[in-house]
């Protein structure tokens, strides 16, 4: 099935939101079975929503809308898919209740102007938004299907997951999809694709190979008539995958983040970590305090300011963040700033050390660059999980 998503709002058009939406919606229909051929922004329009649905559906079976599902006169997405199937808008006295009582439960009078989100047309049926006041919908009709659903993440994420994803494989005509995402470092992309050439060639299963802010992403899909045949075709190729890339050059997989498997490695093995940053200012102990076991393994943190010593005198202390730290495990992100400072690159530091072991990497970042700072966290935690692998059986 061809598939098409439609990010409503004029925010996005002039730039002030950015479409997270379609990047997450792309990275989940392939698990579908799915092809996305094409995603676009429409502003709140309802002329211009209305052929944007009309064109959608003249190339592909489902059109997907995020955003413009809001109780205001520019929130249009409803109006404009009740214009182009031609059917009237009711409120339905179900989700109107369930609204009221959203609105009762925090204590605020529910304005008015909020009941144009308890509507239907005949031809959809609600998704449930227990993170918001804004129900989704589903209409299938003639052959078409358009989901509507709301703009924030935090609600879109979990309808399409909990009420979304089930519809819409009931729609896949008897294929069952079965996906892995192998995440790997230290091994560049051309390097990858040279040494797994004879398995890009494949169509089922297929690979794809993304650069990410966490090293090289490899996903796999494979189809077949069952679960467990498709499933049993992604098993092949990881395992063609972890024997041509080396199992030391592959931290994670699915939706693992650095720090998640840092974390919970750290707590396997009973460790605990201490952490002093100076060129990720601060964004390691971020990323480790929003893990589930972070009060179970983290001790303490600091962040210092860079040196200013040239490259060649810069030595890294190796101390922990005070003589109050008593953690097995210091991670210490650091810069060596270049000596010459017209130049555009910084080098980072990373210092892991346990006891009297200690393990070093470098790598280059573009200095002063939230991204690059956020890059070189990630690289630093997945440092830290290949330490913590190989001394600590």
């Amino acid at each position: 099935m061809d598939a098409e998503i439609i990010a409503v709002g004029t925010e996005l058009l002039m730039g002030e939101l950015v479409d997270s939406n379609s990047a997450f919606l792309a990275s989940e229909l392939p698990k579908l079975g799915m092809s996305l051929k094409i995603a676009v922004k429409i502003g709140d329009d309802i002329n211009d929503l209305s052929k944007g649905i009309e064109s959608a559906l003249t190339r592909s079976d489902v059109v997907i809308t995020t955003g413009g599902l809001g109780p205001t006169s520019d929130d249009l997405t409803r109006e404009s898919i009740a214009k182009f199937f031609e059917e009237e808008m009711e409120v339905d006295p179900t989700l109107l209740n369930d609204l009221e009582e959203n609105f009762a439960m925090r204590g605020i009078i529910m304005p008015k102007t909020n009941i144009k989100q308890a509507t239907l047309i005949p031809s959809s049926i609600p998704l449930p938004n227990p993170n918001g006041t804004a129900p989704g919908w589903f209409v299938n009709k003639n052959c078409k299907i358009v989901i509507a659903m709301p703009g924030p993440p935090m609600e879109l994420i979990p309808m399409w997951k909990d009420h979304v994803v089930d519809k819409l494989t009931a729609f896949s005509d008897g294929v069952s999809i079965a996906t892995k995402n192998i995440k790997t470092f230290g091994r560049s992309e051309g390097e990858l694709d040279e040494v797994l050439s004879h398995l890009f060639g494949q169509e089922n299963p297929y690979l794809g190979i993304y650069s990410k802010q966490d090293g090289i992403h490899l996903r796999a899909i494979a189809k077949s008539a069952t679960y467990a045949e498709a499933a049993s075709l992604i098993s092949q190729i990881e395992c063609q995958i972890i024997e041509k890339v080396g199992a030391n050059f592959i931290w994670g997989q699915d939706d693992d983040t650095p720090a998640e498997v840092a974390t919970n490695l750290l707590q396997s093995k009973n460790l605990q970590l201490c952490v002093t940053e100076s060129y990720t200012g601060g964004s390691v102990c971020g990323l480790v305090s929003e893990c589930e076991v972070f009060d179970e393994i983290f001790v303490q943190g600091l962040i210092k300011t860079p040196s200013t010593k040239p490259i060649l005198d810069y030595r890294e202390p190796n101390q922990p963040c005070n003589d109050f730290c008593k953690a097995d495990l210091h991670l210490n992100i650091s810069p060596l700033l270049l000596e010459n400072p017209t130049h555009h690159f910084g080098t980072v530091h990373f210092r892991i050390s346990s006891h009297h072991e200690t393990t070093c990497i470098s790598g280059k970042y573009r200095t002063g660059n939230s991204r690059m700072r956020q890059r070189a966290s990630n690289h630093a935690l997945i440092e830290l999980i290949r330490f913590v692998k190989a001394n600590y059986k």
